[in-house]
């Protein structure tokens, strides 16, 4: 072979080498796009700290991406998890959503649980919010009382004044169960129901004799001995149980029940004929909530419209609220914000148990922003600014550990790591 001939093709073997041995690496990780939220004060638990979080693919980091797609200068705003709602009855149906929804966005409110209402209610609901409605919302879809119990009253008065009949509202508005043999019974009608939540109605459920009592018909409860039951066929079926409480009797039956969270702390109101030995919670079904890790939603508030302006009977019940929730708190029983106000959200609560005292500033936001959202959707990470957790989270015009306004004024919602609202 001729010389040049071989000294090109040696050329030519060379450069593929040299070609082979400089090829790009193909396991280098991919470049990741991402937001900077810069110049925030963000809570901790304790406090708020200054630093830059950056989401990426809707999830907190500290590290920042390759690419850095978007800046966001908070400029020093106060930067802590979205509030959460969770005892409430204004998005419970398709007419509720539109009343109520804007001001769930307004209040910086992501998460929230409806804790009555049925089926058809429901789904009316989650259509009338639609595929994007900024807060996330549980069902209580499958109501559960007592053939003459709570709500059954309320469901039958008609905006005329008139009653619907009993038989409109049984087993429609709200599912009856009198026996222990009805939770078997009536079960296919809480999974029609498809609920998120199943809620049991206790309403002193100590005082048999309110069943022969014209005047209580309407308002009455569950019998003690089906709750047991039911939250057991609950349990096996993969749902969580919360139950309307009034009376401390109610509470133990509750707890010893083992429901997965507690709809009102009782003595919001103390009912005639009543006296603060009937609310006192003892000791010992604290001690058990605690061990079982039931949470209390205090729904305390309410008190306040139940009292009618009465200021002596308003201070004798908030007496009674700040030894139950004092009691509570000590024992370690998580305590959850929800109003159960129909013209509001759970920043009213916030307000309310900020005023009673019982708890920390830190303990109250903490409760708000982190307890309450896990409380409802446990198997997801919110609640916290932390790696790897949701990038969802609401920014102050001012510290709330000082500035009991600044709950109010919100500079950026921002959802999965995208900013939603900036109201001007």
């Amino acid at each position: 072979m001729p010389l040049l001939r071989r000294l090109a093709l040696l050329s030519l073997f060379s450069t593929a080498l040299l070609t082979i041995g400089c090829a790009p690496r193909t396991d280098a990780p991919p470049a990741t796009s991402g937001t900077a939220f810069e110049n925030g004060l963000w809570f901790d638990g304790e406090g708020f700290v200054p630093g830059t979080w950056y989401a990426v693919d809707g999830r907190l980091t500290r590290t920042a991406p390759s690419v850095i797609g978007q800046r966001v200068d908070l400029q020093g705003g106060h930067a802590l998890p979205p509030f959460a709602e969770a005892h409430n009855h204004n998005l419970q149906n398709a007419w509720g959503v539109g009343q109520a929804h804007a001001r769930y966005r307004e209040h910086g409110v992501m998460y929230a649980a409806m804790l009555c209402g049925n089926g058809e209610s429901a789904q009316a609901a989650r259509e009338a919010l639609g595929p994007d409605p900024g807060v996330d919302v549980l069902f209580a879809s499958a109501c559960i009382s007592s053939s003459d119990g709570h709500p059954l009253r309320m469901a039958r008065t008609q905006p005329d004044g008139t009653l619907a009949p009993v038989e409109d509202i049984h087993d429609t508005s709200y599912i009856v169960m009198d026996t222990v043999a009805d939770v078997a019974r009536k079960w296919p009608l809480v999974r029609a129901a498809q609920p998120d939540l199943v809620k049991a109605i206790l309403v002193h459920g100590e005082r048999p004799e309110h069943r022969d009592n014209p005047d209580m018909h309407g308002i009455n409860g569950l019998a003690p001995e089906v709750l047991a039951p039911l939250v057991r066929r609950a349990h096996s079926e993969g749902l969580r149980v919360v139950a309307h409480t009034e009376s401390a009797a109610d509470f133990r039956t509750a707890v010893e029940a083992a429901v997965d969270w507690i709809g009102h702390l009782p003595g919001y109101r103390i009912w005639d004929g009543m006296d603060e030995a009937d609310y006192r919670l003892d000791d010992a079904s604290i001690a058990l909530a605690a061990e079982r890790g039931i949470a209390v939603v205090a729904t305390a508030n309410l008190a306040e419209g139940a009292a009618r302006g009465n200021a002596a009977k308003l201070a004798r019940v908030q007496a009674l609220q700040k030894d139950n929730l004092s009691r509570l708190i000590d024992a370690g029983v998580v305590i959850a914000i929800g109003s159960d106000r129909y013209d509001a959200t759970s920043l009213v609560e916030f307000d309310y148990l900020r005023g009673l005292g019982v708890m920390s500033d830190a303990a109250l936001l903490r409760a708000m922003v982190e307890h309450t959202p896990r409380l409802l959707f446990p198997d997801r990470r919110i609640g916290r600014i932390a790696d790897g957790y949701e990038a969802s989270f609401l920014v102050l015009d001012g510290n709330p550990l000082t500035d009991a306004d600044a709950m109010r004024r919100i500079r950026h919602r921002v959802r999965d790591g995208h900013v939603v609202d900036q109201p001007s």
